[in-house]
C-alpha cells in the first residue's frame, strides 16, 4: 500500500510538475499586466522610427489584451490616439479620445484624462484650416483642465505640454488676423515661456523640442525674425552636446531665419551643420537599436539558461523522486524478507524446541512416544543412521497421534545429530564422561561411578577437548548441547 501510495504521489508530482511549467509559460504570454505595458513600449519605439503601421499592429494587440483592465485599456487608447494623430487620421484620433476620455472620467484616471484632454486639444488646434473651422476656445478649455488635473498629480512634462498646447491655441487665434492682436500674442508667449520653464524643470528633450516648434510660430507670427535668430542661438549654445535631434531642429529654424533676413552664408553654415547633426543623430539611433538588440539577446538568453536550469532541476526532481521510489520498495521488500526470514526462523526454532521438548526436558513423560523419543535421543550416539530411521519408523508406526511431518523432522535432526557426533569421533565412554559431567560430577565421582581411576577420566578428558576443539568443561558442555549429545 505504502507503494501504491508514493507511486500515485509520483505521478502526481510529475503532472503537476509539467502543469506549473506550461501554466508558467502560458501565463507569461497571456497576463495583460506584462504584455500590455511591453507591446506599448513595442509601439513607442515604432513610432519613434516613423513606423507607423508597426506601432498601431502593436497597440491594437494591446487594446485587445486590456479589455478587462480600465487603467490599461485607457493608456492604450491614448497611444492609438497619438498614432492617429501622427499619421493625420484625426477623425480615428477623436473617436478613440472620446472612448479613452468617459473610460478616464468613469474611473477617475486623473493623470491618463490629463493626458487624453491634451490629445483633444492638440486635435483642435489642427482643426483650424480656414477661418469658419476654429476650435480653439474648445481647446484652451481641454487643455486648461489638462493643466489644472496635471498639478493636481504633480505631472511637470503634462503641465509643460498643456502650456505649450494653450500658447499654441492663442497663436491660432491670431492666425487669420491682420494685424494680429497684441493682448493675444503677448497671452501665446507668456504660455510658451511657462512651458519651456516647466520642461527645462523636467529635463525633457521631447518637451524641449516640442517648445522650439511652438516658439518658431511664435515669432513668425509677431515677424521677430532678430529676435527669433538671438532666441534659437542662445538655445542651441545650452544644448548638451549628444542631444543631436533637438540641434537639428533649431539649425532647420535658424537656416529659414538667416535666409529670410539675407544672411545666406550663415544659411549655409548652419546647414552644413544641420546635415551633420542629422547624421549624427542617425547614427546615435542605428548605435541604440544596436544596443537595444544586444540588450534583448541577452535577456533571451539568460531566460533560455533560466529555462534550461528549470527543466534540469524538473530532471533532477524527477530522478530523486524515482530514486526515493525504488528505495521504498527496496526497503518493503527487504522487509518482507526478513519477516519471512524470521518466520521462517520461528518455524524452525519451534520444531527444534518440540525435540528438545519431546526428547530432554521431558523427565516423566506421561505417554509411549514421548518415552520412546527421549529414548531414541538419548542413544543417537550409538546408533547407525539405518538404525535411527528405523526407530523413527516403529515411532511412527506405533503412534497415533504423531504428524508425519514432524516424525520427518525428528528422524532428520536426530541424523543430523548422530553425523555431527561421528564427524568429532567421540567414543561411547567419552559421551558417557561427558554427560556425567553435565550432571555436575567431579572427575573423582565420575571415576567412581563408571569403576575407573581419576586419572583415567582426566586422559578422557582432555581427548574430548581435543576432538571437540574445546579448553574447559564449560565449553565441553556448551558444545555438547549444540550437537545433541546432551
Amino acid at each position: 500500500m505504502k507503494i501504491n501510495i508514493l507511486f500515485t504521489s509520483f505521478l502526481a508530482g510529475l503532472a503537476l510538475c509539467g502543469c506549473v511549467s506550461s501554466c508558467s509559460s502560458s501565463s507569461r504570454i497571456s497576463n495583460s499586466d506584462e504584455a500590455v505595458p511591453a507591446l506599448l513600449e513595442e509601439a513607442s519605439r515604432s513610432i519613434d522610427a516613423q513606423d507607423f503601421e508597426k506601432a498601431m499592429d502593436m497597440a491594437l494587440q494591446a487594446l485587445s489584451l486590456s479589455e478587462d483592465n480600465p487603467i490599461l485599456k485607457v493608456r492604450t487608447l491614448h497611444t492609438i490616439v497619438g498614432i492617429d494623430i501622427m499619421a493625420s487620421r484625426d477623425d480615428d484620433a477623436w473617436k478613440k479620445a472620446l472612448e479613452a476620455e468617459d473610460i478616464a472620467r468613469e474611473h477617475d484616471f486623473k493623470k491618463e484624462l490629463a493626458a487624453i484632454l491634451i490629445s483633444k486639444a492638440k486635435l483642435c488646434s489642427y482643426a483650424e484650416i480656414s477661418p469658419d473651422t476654429g476650435r480653439n476656445d474648445e481647446g484652451l478649455s481641454y487643455a486648461r483642465e489638462a493643466l489644472l488635473l496635471a498639478e493636481q498629480t504633480s505631472n511637470l512634462e503634462e503641465q509643460a505640454e498643456s502650456c505649450y498646447i494653450i500658447g499654441s491655441l492663442y497663436i491660432n487665434k491670431n492666425r487669420w488676423s491682420d494685424p494680429i492682436d497684441p493682448e493675444t500674442y503677448r497671452i501665446a508667449g507668456q504660455w510658451l515661456d511657462r512651458g519651456q520653464a516647466l520642461a527645462d524643470s523636467c529635463n525633457s528633450p521631447r518637451l524641449r523640442r516640442n517648445g522650439i516648434l511652438f516658439r518658431s510660430r511664435w515669432f513668425q507670427q509677431g515677424n521677430n525674425n532678430e529676435e527669433a535668430i538671438s532666441y534659437f542661438e542662445k538655445a542651441l549654445a545650452a544644448l548638451e552636446e549628444t542631444d543631436y535631434l533637438t540641434a537639428s531642429a533649431l539649425d532647420d529654424r535658424l537656416v529659414r531665419l538667416y535666409t529670410r533676413t539675407g544672411r545666406y552664408q550663415d544659411a549655409l553654415d548652419i546647414h552644413d551643420d544641420y546635415v551633420f547633426r542629422m547624421q549624427k543623430y542617425i547614427q546615435q539611433k542605428q548605435d541604440e537599436t544596436l544596443q537595444e538588440m544586444q540588450t534583448r539577446f541577452e535577456v533571451q538568453e539568460k531566460e533560455r539558461a533560466l529555462e534550461r536550469y528549470r527543466y534540469r532541476i524538473l530532471i533532477l526532481l524527477l530522478a530523486l523522486m524515482v530514486t526515493a521510489a525504488i528505495a521504498v520498495q527496496a526497503w518493503e521488500y527487504a522487509r518482507r524478507m526478513r519477516s519471512r526470514s524470521a518466520a521462517l526462523q520461528h518455524i524452525s526454532d519451534s520444531k527444534e524446541q518440540i525435540i528438545e521438548f519431546l526428547s530432554k526436558d521431558l523427565r516423566n513423560p506421561s505417554g509411549n512416544i514421548a518415552g520412546e523419543i527421549a529414548k531414541l535421543s538419548s542413544d543417537v550416539s550409538s546408533l547407525s543412521p539405518d538404525q535411527i530411521r528405523e526407530r523413527c519408523e516403529e515411532i511412527v508406526t506405533g503412534a497415533n497421534t504423531i504428524n508425519d511431518d514432524i516424525a520427518d523432522y525428528v528422524e532428520d535432526v536426530l541424523l543430523k545429530r548422530s553425523r555431527q557426533i561421528a564427524d568429532i569421533g567421540l567414543s561411547q565412554r567419552e559421551i558417557q564422561i561427558i554427560r556425567l559431567s553435565a550432571e555436575g560430577l567431579t572427575a573423582a565421582q565420575i571415576a567412581d561411578r563408571v569403576f575407573l581411576s581419576v586419572n583415567t577420566v582426566n586422559t578422557h578428558r582432555q581427548r574430548i577437548y581435543r576432538k571437540m576443539d574445546v579448553k574447559n568443561v564449560s565449553e565441553m558442555l556448551r558444545k555438547a548441547t549444540e550437537i545433541g549429545i546432551l
